[in-house]
C-alpha cells in the first residue's frame, strides 16, 4: 500500500497516498459487494475518479481506524463522521489522494502542477493580486500556494456557497524563501 507519507501533530493527522494499486486491492480493502461497485462505476466514470474514490475511503479507513461506511455526507455535501467525533477533508489530484483528521473543523488541498490554475487565476484570485503576481518569476508556484489556501479555507468552512477571490489583495508570499518555492515535492 503506497502511502507516501503520514503527519502526526498534536491537533491533526494527514495522511497522503500515492494511487498505484489495481481495482481488486481497493474491492477487497473496503469489503464492497458486486451491486455497490457496480453503483460506484456508473457514478465515477472515468477510471481516476473511480481510483480517486476508492483510495480516499482506504485513506479514510486507514486514518480513523474504522468502515468506510462509517462515514456519511452531510445537507452541504461535505463527507463526515457519522459520530461526528473528528473533523476530516479529503483531497484529490492525479494519482494521489490527502486525508487528514482533526477534532476541529480542517482544510486539506492537494495539487499537482497544473497549467489549469493560469487559466483559472482570475476565478480566484483579486485582480489587484493577479498583476502584482505576474511581475514573479514564482508566478506559477504562487498560483498553487493560493489555490491550496482557497480549496483549504473552503473545506474548513464546510458550508459551500463562499466567494474567496478577495481575500487577499497584496501578497504576502514574497516573504517565502526561493527553497520553498523552487522545492519539488
Amino acid at each position: 500500500m503506497p502511502v507516501l507519507q503520514t503527519y502526526q501533530f498534536p491537533s491533526f493527522e494527514v495522511l497522503i497516498w500515492n494511487i498505484t494499486e489495481p481495482l481488486h486491492f481497493f474491492v477487497e480493502a473496503l469489503e464492497l459487494t458486486d451491486s455497490e461497485l457496480v453503483l460506484l462505476q456508473q457514478k465515477y466514470r472515468t477510471p481516476i475518479a473511480f481510483q480517486q474514490w476508492l483510495a480516499s475511503r482506504c485513506g479514510l479507513q486507514q486514518l480513523f481506524n474504522t468502515s468506510h461506511r462509517a462515514f456519511q455526507k452531510n445537507e452541504t455535501g461535505k463527507l463526515e463522521l457519522k459520530n461526528k467525533l473528528y473533523q476530516l477533508s479529503l483531497s484529490h489530484s492525479a494519482n494521489y489522494i490527502a486525508v487528514a483528521k482533526a477534532k476541529q473543523s480542517i482544510g486539506l488541498d492537494l495539487q499537482v502542477r497544473t497549467p489549469k490554475l493560469e487559466r483559472i487565476a482570475s476565478k480566484y484570485l483579486a485582480p489587484e493580486l493577479l498583476v502584482e503576481l505576474k511581475k514573479s518569476p514564482y508566478y506559477v508556484d504562487y498560483l498553487h500556494i493560493y489555490w491550496g489556501i482557497k480549496e483549504a479555507l473552503f473545506k474548513a468552512y464546510g458550508l459551500g456557497k463562499v466567494d474567496l477571490s478577495n481575500i487577499c489583495t497584496s501578497n504576502p508570499l514574497t516573504i517565502l524563501p526561493k527553497e520553498i518555492l523552487e522545492r519539488q515535492f
